[in-house]
């Protein structure tokens, strides 16, 4: 069986185990968020995903493939 090297390449490396812990850690808000900013926050992606989604239905003419 021929050795793989361990490169940062390689999927499972731990090196990008522990960058998407720190990413979660980033993007996860404090315990103590109320509640209304929490849902500030979640209407503020929700508009910028309508508006990702039009303008991708915009270039494609109206073709945007939503199933993903």
């Amino acid at each position: 069986m021929p050795v793989r090297a361990n490169t940062l390449l390689t999927p499972a490396h731990p090196e990008w185990a522990r960058l998407g812990r720190e990413k979660r850690e980033l993007l996860r808000p404090p315990a103590d968020t109320p509640v209304e900013e929490l849902l500030r926050l979640g209407m503020h992606l929700s508009a910028q995903a309508a508006s990702l989604l039009s303008a991708v239905e915009r270039s494609s003419g109206g073709r945007a493939d939503t199933t993903a």
